[in-house]
């Protein structure tokens, strides 16, 4: 992907027009679809949480995974964050179940806080850092830095207290910490990064953060 079209990612008109093209009509998986993901979500997150968990898919997109783990995985209360109007267009007739909230993942002002038990992120995150070189942390444009610490701040803010947020990403786990484990969070991990794709160039991993149950106290 070029450069120009990548540092464009974060804008709610580079999406727009995406998804009006004729050549990127939703739905469609960004990369891995729900069957990709289905033996992740059977051993490590569906044991652990009830059907009516409240869920945001924040970034959704034109994923069909939100649809999923409703009709598969018979999760009740699901909502989608998107701050594109046209892929919400396109993809709300597909289950009038499903919540989709127009707004802007770094400022959801709109969404109380304390809302929900799962965040759940397949390439939303990805696509806020845009597609640059991401294996020298000193080369992250700074406006990266700024927008996913901004959404890692709002996700923790509309995360109940012992809420998970699981990130699906490329991203190697220095990388992903070092973006998301930031001021004004403090993420705890689940349990280690998992592999969901061969070793090698674009591996995928899960990451799964929790919000503490209380905040840590101040001994200072």
């Amino acid at each position: 992907m070029a450069e120009l079209e990548s540092a464009e990612m974060n804008k709610a008109e580079y999406w727009d027009k995406r998804y009006q093209s004729t050549d990127d009509q939703p739905p469609q998986e960004w990369h891995l679809s729900y069957d990709d993901l289905e033996a992740y979500l059977k051993e490590d997150v569906y044991p652990h949480w009830p059907t009516d968990a409240k869920i945001m898919h924040p970034g959704a997109g034109s994923s069909r995974l939100p649809l999923e783990m409703r009709s598969r995985g018979g999760y009740t209360d699901i909502t989608c964050a998107e701050f594109s109007a046209a892929v919400i267009a396109q993809m709300q007739p597909l289950d009038p179940a499903i919540r989709w909230l127009e707004c802007d993942v770094r400022d959801m002002r709109g969404i109380d806080s304390s809302s929900y038990d799962i965040v759940f992120d397949k390439a939303c995150f990805e696509a806020l850092c845009g597609w640059g070189t991401k294996h020298l942390l000193k080369e992250i444009p700074e406006v990266q830095v700024v927008d996913t610490r901004r959404y890692s701040q709002e996700v923790d803010r509309v995360l109940k207290p012992g809420g998970w947020f699981i990130v699906i990403c490329v991203f190697e786990p220095r990388f992903v910490h070092h973006m998301l484990k930031c001021d004004g969070t403090s993420w705890e991990d689940v349990h280690l990064p998992k592999s969901l794709t061969p070793d090698g160039w674009m591996q995928t991993r899960a990451y799964c953060l929790r919000k503490p149950e209380s905040k840590p106290t101040d001994t200072t």
